[in-house]
């Protein structure tokens, strides 16, 4: 699997890395050529900034700084003093972006004078780096990332690189790029957070598949590249077929600097990379991802315009563009620099609800308020959520320390349009609405000079509302925004240049940055229509007087008293909350109830707390004669604040249940929310933006639903039909639409399994036995599981019920055989998951018990209830393997030869069962005592026979085994036995390990020692130093 994950993925991303620019040094050339030592590019193994890089482009950079400010900048960089990783992270961030100021005459009297340390304007200033295999030191152990890409010296992207042919290859790689950076247990301190400070990019790749996020990013919120604009698939392949990217010969490549040592290594993999792609020379996901993000213009473009720090829930959050929010920023800036024309700069962006609109029109002002000829312009901002108004203030204080304008009434709206100044203006659409009905607001101003932007396009770009602001701002182009395509109609309107850039809805579910929405429609006892609507009326008011009666069908009319009446809406209620508690609560996601009126919402309050639901809440607009009943859920500060709790999880706020009418039916965002159940008339835009309010991704949740009790069917055909097939192509499913899916993966699983007959789960574990097989069921069976989970409980879902038992169980008896903690269904819903632990657990097997441990007492006689030989020996086997790769690092090299034996005995015994299952336990006999036995005939403890191992190994791998003679023996035993005593002596300081000046002292010994052997020189030093480091950090903890 390692041969696989650096020649198919490791060699061709460097290839490709140095084919867009990046310069390379193996990270062997990076290493300290000493501890301590002044000459080599590190100082030590925890520096991960090339400080002399980072000093030659400041220079290059400033050519005009001093001595001692260029002191002072560097070691702004390389002794930063913060709290936190993300503190870390952000100033150094806006040093690099935003520049830094030192004090310096340049011939006008000392003044602050701004340092640049990245060229941003002109790439080809800057200095890009890329090193693999790049070892760091840690608190507690070292890491060694696959790719490192370095600017200016400074460490700013980390790529790792895992096999193609490995289950959940991308998750792997993201959970180790988490522990590199220390984010999955901060205080066990497990990697080298040094390093992150820096970063803006982590990559996961697996060549055919790759995903990107950055250091606050959770697995989830790692996203694909899947467009490399301004590359097309074409020019991709073009560069990586052109053969002057590396040099074929002897000589370095083209891209050198005078520093690549190493150009066999980039020949090699020109040779791999060149059939690096999948099949009929298709672009991988890798290489999509590597020229759209790391061609050096991109790699700039997306660090200074693209990357934004935001607070989220109380913590910091850091966010980098998605491929379609950086091809829609840069489509638009090319409009408005090319366009000579008012139309030929405007146009519409369509991105699909829940994809990052919002912070796209926030990127997009950013890199305008940068470019040289857009910074000139006034930009408005016609919005209707406080939202944006909000995420653009903070990100111009903070990044440009440029005030925001917000028109607060109408006659400030007049006055900060018609100011010819290039300030940024934002102003709720209400407001315009106030301007157009208070009269005469044409010609305010009728300058060029002015962009506006428009989020919701389809409301405000289409209508009269358009007209108004056209009025306004005649000679301005306009920019729209929306969440949902455009109707037929307003396609076809050319005024406004059509679409800049889409994202549709089918390509944010395929993404994985929205969910698939699941329509389902209820029946309510009878349908609302034609004549049923009287004898319905007389059913369910049948306890009024006829005076009431007709006092209620005067005030709501006959339907509504119908859809409202308490009766009717109790059997809603009844009907959702059995749907909540069998297919959303068991997952612990919420739900929205839509209804028709304020009354009906306190109605529907009313009725779910006599039916004993889960707690919910109310979300009502109100006016000033509102009767107490209504005006208690409309105070604003309430509603603030049940908003706020809904949207965090439910072991933090119980709520389950938003009950509204109007109000967050549009631009509202709780990833929480996984169903909307609806109970009132929704059409055209409306509709489409209600339902996509269950869009939003969120941890374990595999759609949205939509339980529609008011019969929108007809509406929602209705809806689709006004848009283009191509636009809202995958806008809902049904239930229906599902069962496909499920057979689908049901095959894929079965398919896997055709050789075996019956149900005997150890015949299903042994046909796992191959590491390859395993992947591909684990991958399988988890898209099955999944699938059930959307599914489950309705009946459709029952003839599979059967399978996911049985594949459940071989799935825990095969993650117990082969000690692969890969195999298990966690992701999948608490549906499935309930299924197939009472299935495990009826079988006599809890699911929660590890397997027996190979030293355990009770391991033979474990093995013993296993009916075959075979299953039997590979059971022991498995049991080896674990127990070697648990207790590698305590002696790597013994460990290693445990390692061979096994494999020795696997191979002459193939097919052998008994005979291999005899040998099997005889090497588990011998390896409970073999340990201390070897050592002890050497007179040496267990912890020096570890030390001795390693040096021995490397003595023998450096000077041939003939080089052993006895005195040779005799004084890599003794040099192990008082290199132990020293550390043992040494590691009595508190957090030695943490303390650089004690570990170069340390160090310093090992090398001393080492020379001081007839076999000691100066190539064997730095490797016996670092794997003694490596093994007394486990040995002296």
């Amino acid at each position: 699997m390692f041969q696989d994950e650096v020649e198919k993925v490791e060699l061709p991303a460097i290839e490709q890395l140095t084919g867009l620019g990046w310069n390379y040094l193996p990270g062997s050339a990076l290493v300290p050529t000493a501890a301590g030592s002044e000459s080599g590019e590190r100082g030590y193994y925890r520096d991960v900034v090339l400080s002399k890089r980072l000093e030659a482009a400041v220079v290059r950079l400033n050519p005009w700084i001093s001595d001692e400010n260029l002191r002072k900048v560097i070691r702004e960089f390389t002794h930063p003093n913060h709290a936190g990783l993300m503190e870390y992270n952000q100033s150094i961030y806006d040093l690099l972006v935003n520049y830094l100021s030192v004090e310096q005459d340049l011939g006008a009297g000392r003044k602050g004078q701004t340092v640049k340390v990245i060229d941003f304007d002109n790439p080809e200033n800057n200095e890009f780096l890329c090193t693999n295999q790049f070892k760091v030191e840690g608190l507690n152990q070292n890491i060694i990332p696959d790719i490192v890409c370095f600017v200016n010296g400074l460490p700013l992207a980390v790529i790792e690189c895992k096999s193609p042919y490995i289950a959940d290859a991308v998750a792997e790689g993201i959970n180790q790029l988490r522990r590199y950076a220390n984010l999955r247990n901060p205080e066990d301190d497990e990697g080298a957070q040094k390093l992150f400070w820096y970063n803006q990019l982590m990559v996961s790749t697996c060549r055919d598949q790759a995903k990107v996020g950055t250091i606050s990013s959770s697995a989830q919120h790692y996203g694909d590249w899947k467009d490399a604009y301004p590359f097309t698939d074409a020019d991709i392949r073009a560069m990586l077929q052109q053969s002057d990217f590396i040099s074929t010969g002897s000589t370095a490549p083209i891209h050198k600097t005078g520093d690549v040592p190493s150009p066999e290594y980039l020949v090699a993999a020109k040779q791999i990379a060149s059939g690096a792609g999948t099949r009929s020379g298709e672009v991988t996901p890798q290489q999509r991802l590597l020229a759209g993000m790391f061609n050096p213009a991109s790699f700039l473009d997306l660090m200074q315009n693209f990357t934004l720090f935001e607070p989220v829930d109380g913590r910091l959050i850091k966010k980098v563009a998605r491929y379609q929010q950086y091809r829609a920023v840069n489509k638009v800036i090319e409009r408005l620099k090319n366009g000579t024309t008012r139309k030929e700069k405007s146009g519409v962006v369509w991105h699909t609800q829940g994809s990052g609109k919002s912070l796209t029109m926030v990127m997009l002002a950013v890199k305008m308020r940068r470019d040289p000829k857009l910074k000139q312009y006034k930009l408005v901002f016609v919005t209707d959520r406080t939202q944006l108004d909000g995420q653009l203030s903070k990100t111009f204080r903070d990044a440009q320390n440029e005030t925001i304008y917000n028109a607060g009434s109408v006659a400030e709206l007049k006055e900060l349009l018609s100011k010819d100044s290039s300030d940024i203006v934002t102003a709720m659409v209400q407001k315009f609405q106030e301007a157009e009905q208070e009269g005469d607001f044409s010609d305010l101003n009728p300058s060029d000079k002015i962009i506006v932007l428009a989020d919701e396009a389809h409301r405000t770009q289409f209508g009269g509302l358009a007209m108004t602001i056209n009025a306004a701002l005649p000679n301005a182009p306009k920019i729209g925004f929306t969440g949902t395509p455009l109707l037929k109609s307003q396609k076809m309107d050319k005024a406004f240049g059509g679409y800049i850039d889409k994202y549709k809805i089918n390509e944010a579910v395929d993404d994985g940055a929205t969910v698939r929405i699941i329509y389902e429609g209820r029946q309510v006892q009878s349908d609302v229509v034609g004549d049923s609507l009287d004898a319905l009326f007389e059913e369910y008011f049948k306890d009024k007087s006829d005076d009431e009666k007709r006092e209620i069908k005067k005030k709501y009319g006959v339907e509504r008293a119908v859809r409202e009446a308490p009766a009717r809406i109790r059997w809603v209620c009844i009907d959702l909350l059995k749907h909540y508690r069998e297919k959303i609560q068991p997952n612990g996601f919420k739900a929205m109830i839509v209804v028709g009126s304020r009354h009906a919402a306190t109605v529907f309050k009313k009725t779910l707390d006599e039916l004993e639901a889960p707690p919910s809440e109310v979300i009502i607009s109100g006016t000033h004669n509102d009767p107490a009943y209504l005006s208690k859920y409309a105070d604003s500060a309430h509603q603030k604040q049940v908003i706020r709790n809904f949207t965090k999880p439910m072991d933090e706020d119980p709520t389950s249940f938003l009950i509204v009418k109007d109000m967050l039916l549009t631009g509202f965002d709780a990833p929480i929310a996984q169903v909307m159940y609806i109970d009132r008339s929704l059409k055209d835009h409306t509709l489409m933006q209600a339902i996509a309010r269950v869009n939003r991704t969120y941890k374990g949740k595999a759609c949205g639903y939509v339980v529609d009790y008011y019969g929108l069917s007809d509406y929602l055909t209705d809806a689709l039909k006004q848009f283009s097939s191509e636009d809202v192509e995958g806008a809902y499913h049904t239930l229906k639409d599902e069962i496909p899916r499920l057979k689908s993966a049901h095959t894929r699983v079965a398919a896997i399994f055709a050789e075996v007959k019956g149900t005997d789960v150890d015949d299903y574990v042994l046909h796992l036995k191959d590491e390859d097989t395993r992947q591909q069921f684990e991958l399988a069976f988890r898209k099955f599981a999944k699938q059930m989970e959307v599914i489950l409980p309705d009946t459709a879902a029952k003839p599979f019920i059967p399978d996911l038992k049985l594949w459940g169980k071989v799935q825990n008896a095969a993650r117990n055989r082969y000690r692969d903690p890969g195999l298990n269904i966690s992701d999948a819903g608490a549906k499935v998951r309930q299924l197939v632990d009472e299935h495990i657990i009826s079988t006599g097997v809890d699911p929660k018990i590890p397997p027996v441990d190979l030293m355990a007492a009770n391991f033979k006689e474990s093995v013993e209830q296993i009916k075959s030989p075979e299953s039997r020996a590979s059971e022991i086997e498995s049991a080896i393997k674990h127990h070697i790769t648990v207790n590698l690092d305590e002696d790597p090299e013994y460990y290693k030869s445990l390692s061979l034996r096994l494999r020795d005995i696997i191979e002459k015994t193939a097919g052998k069962w008994d005979q291999q299952l005899e040998l099997l336990l005889q090497m588990v006999d011998s390896m409970e005592s073999e340990h201390k036995q070897a050592a002890d005939d050497l007179g040496l403890s267990e912890t020096e026979f570890a030390f001795y191992n390693i040096l021995m190994a490397e003595v023998t791998s450096h000077a041939g085994e003939d080089a052993i003679s006895e005195a040779v023996h005799d004084e890599i035993k003794a040099t192990s036995q008082d290199l132990v005593g020293m550390f043992d002596e040494a590691t009595q300081i508190v957090d030695f390990f943490s303390k650089p000046d004690e570990v170069k002292r340390m160090k310093k010994e090992i090398k001393r020692a080492v020379l001081d052997c007839s076999f000691g020189e100066k190539a064997l030093v730095n490797v016996v130093q670092d794997r003694f480091m490596e093994l007394a950090q486990n040995k002296f903890k």
